[in-house]
């Protein structure tokens, strides 16, 4: 099977590098270049969705204006105003130079990283992402979503082979069996869930996270490797439909199909294990939403739902529930010996395989004008569960691993990172986002907080339009706690960002 999974993702890497357009498109602390790594930490807004519509292109070799350039004013014939007459110019070069099939984002991003020690270190990341979707036929297209990024940090020379990167983020063929049934094949970044800070039905997430500056979870679900996957979807009655198989990769080390420098598809990540899945969305009304899931990961089962539905004009709830059979978190880092018994018990590893229950209930409430005018200012609050994590007595035997637990306790942290999910069994999760604040430019506050031990983390982003497609963004994230805490314990204790991005 593996070897046929293999064959069958090679043509469509070929047929797409034949496209004539191709050459151009928590809970978890981020993962920040030169500021250390997520293997022994616990993890925790929003990029572009990967599925861009297309852009147009000017006709190649046209002399003069086309007769209707979109968003340019109509102008009577005669003399042409001179603010018209350059609007339409501005349109021109822009189509010029406008990919013809996708978008393409270019991002330098600068880092002053702070880490838990108090030592600083600068980084700089120079990005180019291109996605869309591009039509071979009338009932078949290729979705795409690629990125190449180089990353520089303070007192380390740029090595090509460590430090540039190219990842197919998604990569899959979609066909269109009628008019309400549509099949896809290949690298597809599926993402579930209605919360915005943790979404326990989103079950691909583990290992999947590309590099990023951002602790908004939103933003990380556009930042990852979508897993090599069949999937269907149609409506049976009113009824949506979509089911899906990901297939086990066992793949060589060191190919293309795993960690081959700079190209690796990184297969071994996405789909470590064979998984099944459905979800089912039934009509409920034009006020709520529903949807019922279930997925078979190597055996285990899962079942969940995500609910939402409004409250008047300005409030929306919302619940995301998942009860799945698998390890805790202390089990799956510790496995059978690693760690002293006194630390196991500590932490409650050595209970095996459990139903365990995963939540997000919260709010999202778009204040009304009666209280801020015309502003555009909403507040989201959440509430997180996670059986598999820590409790409270779980988290104190955690912060007081010493000697040789303390590379246990490390395990358990890298754990939680990679899966992306609280480590902590109880946390709250806030948002506020006030658009237009300044012109045209917003803000963003978020944060993660741990009852139990007071610790969390926080990001602040400020982003400004700069011209008709740039964008300029300044961001801070840092944690805050005990150095053996949930969220202090993260190496990377502070960062400050300053990032310029241009869309094509």
């Amino acid at each position: 099977m593996t070897r046929l999974l293999m064959h069958s993702v090679a043509p469509a890497l070929a047929l797409f590098l034949a496209l004539p357009a191709a050459a151009q498109d928590f809970d978890l602390p981020p993962d920040l270049p030169g500021a250390g790594d997520l293997s022994g930490v616990p993890q925790t807004e929003a990029g572009p969705a990967p599925n861009a519509s297309e852009t147009a292109e000017a006709a190649p070799g046209e002399a003069e204006l086309p007769p209707d350039v979109a968003g340019a004013p109509v102008v009577p014939e005669g003399d042409i105003d001179p603010e018209a007459e350059a609007v339409m110019l501005a349109d021109v070069e822009e189509d010029r130079w406008r990919p013809r099939h996708g978008t393409l984002e270019v991002e330098a991003r600068a880092f002053h990283n702070t880490d838990l020690a108090g030592d600083t270190q600068n980084a700089f990341r120079l990005s180019a992402h291109y996605f869309g979707q591009r039509e071979i036929t009338d009932r078949t297209s290729l979705l795409f979503n690629l990125r190449a990024r180089a990353d520089t940090v303070s007192g380390r020379a740029f090595r090509f082979e460590d430090d540039f990167n190219f990842d197919v983020q998604e990569l899959a063929l979609s066909f269109a069996l009628g008019p309400q049934t549509t099949v896809q094949f290949g690298r597809i970044n599926i993402r579930n869930g209605v919360a915005t800070g943790y979404n326990p039905t989103d079950w691909f997430k583990d290992d999947s996270l590309v590099v990023t500056g951002s602790a908004a979870p939103a933003d990380r679900r556009n930042e990852r490797l979508g897993v090599l996957a069949l999937t269907g979807t149609t409506t049976i009655g009113q009824t949506l439909v979509t089911a899906g198989y990901r297939p086990e990769i066992d793949a060589d080390m060191g190919t293309v199909w795993t960690d081959a420098d700079n190209y690796g598809l990184q297969l071994h990540r996405t789909n470590p294990t064979e998984a099944w899945f459905l979800k089912l969305t039934p009509p409920t009304g034009n006020n709520l939403s529903l949807t019922a899931n279930a997925v078979m990961i190597d055996g285990d089962p899962g079942l969940g739902f995500e609910l939402s539905g409004g409250v008047g004009d300005n409030l929306v709830l919302y619940s995301e529930v998942m009860a799945q059979q698998r390890l805790s978190i202390a089990d799956e880092a510790l496995g059978t010996s690693l760690g002293s018994l006194g630390f196991r018990n500590g932490v409650g590893a050595g209970q095996g395989k459990d139903w365990h229950w995963s939540a997000a209930l919260g709010l999202n409430w778009a204040l009304p004008t009666q209280i801020v005018g015309q502003r555009d200012i909403s507040l989201t609050l959440e509430y997180h569960l996670n059986t598999a994590g820590l409790s409270g007595s779980e988290i104190d035997a955690l912060a007081g691993a010493a000697g040789p637990d303390g590379a246990a306790a490390g395990a358990i942290y890298g754990v939680a990172a990679r899966r992306q999910e609280p480590l902590a069994q109880q946390q709250i999760f806030a948002r506020a986002a006030w658009n237009d604040i300044w012109g045209d430019s917003d803000i963003s506050l978020l944060g993660f907080y741990v009852q139990h031990d007071g610790s969390g983390l926080a990001q602040i982003s400020y982003d400004v339009p700069v011209g008709r497609n740039g964008s300029f963004n300044l961001r801070g994230i840092t944690t805050f706690g005990d150095d053996s805490s949930i969220y202090g314990a993260n190496p990377n204790k502070s960062s400050v960002q300053m990032g310029l991005t241009y869309t094509f």
